[in-house]
């Protein structure tokens, strides 16, 4: 009788030894998977940030104009002219606007600072000026849908965390990331159905909270 109970415990310890072996080997082929994923990822990302030299499109190169064929100008001509056309400074008084090079306001103040009307602003388009940066667009994956952040577990960006890509006053599209969280760096999904047509997520684009509506 003993010795039947002997067994029986010992069947029961060798089923609960191979559970845990079962469970412990499930655990580490989903880390390997997502470890695996990650860097899929960031590989893909490293070659959208650097392209090969064959995919590059040639610069074109403008002809140089001999020196003798360009014609002087008449005296007083350039004083004429200068007068005519006002500088580029005194002409816009209007907000700078994204691109070339011109600096965009992200808050309230700084717009206001910059000239910008915000009392023509709806009350939605100031929270979104007004709502603080967790991140910046680091890399965007068009191809794969999905963008890298410059910021990771230590600015709070965690695993299924729904966020929004902000430019200026306007929203560009709705993030959630993904499970490849570091400590500075992290992996967002990009719904293609949120960005407006004709609109682009480019590097250095604002990450916040969603804005209530």
């Amino acid at each position: 009788m003993r010795l039947i109970h002997f067994a029986y415990l010992l069947t029961v310890l060798l089923l609960a030894a191979t559970s845990y072996l079962a469970w412990q080997g499930q655990q580490a082929a989903r880390g390997a998977r997502e470890e695996l994923d990650f860097l899929k990822k960031k590989q893909a990302a490293r070659e959208a940030a650097n392209p090969s030299g064959d995919s590059l499109a040639p610069i074109p190169v403008t002809p140089s104009v001999p020196a003798a064929s360009i014609t002087p100008p008449a005296p007083g001509s350039l004083a004429a002219s200068a007068s005519a056309s006002p500088s580029p400074a005194s002409s816009s008084s209007a907000p700078e606007l994204p691109g070339g090079g011109l600096t965009v306001p992200k808050t309230v103040t700084e717009a206001e600072a910059k000239g910008v009307n915000t009392n023509t602003l709806t009350p939605v388009q100031k929270l979104v000026l007004a709502a603080p940066a967790l991140a910046k667009v680091k890399t965007v994956v068009k191809d794969q849908g999905f963008v890298i952040l410059d910021a990771g577990s230590k600015k709070g960006i965690a695993k299924g965390q729904q966020l929004e890509v902000r430019r200026e006053n306007g929203i560009l599209g709705k993030l959630k990331v993904s499970d490849a969280v570091e400590e500075n760096e992290a992996v967002a999904d990009l719904d293609i159905s949120s960005v407006p047509p004709g609109v682009s997520i480019e590097p250095g684009d604002d990450v916040i909270q969603p804005v209530v509506r």
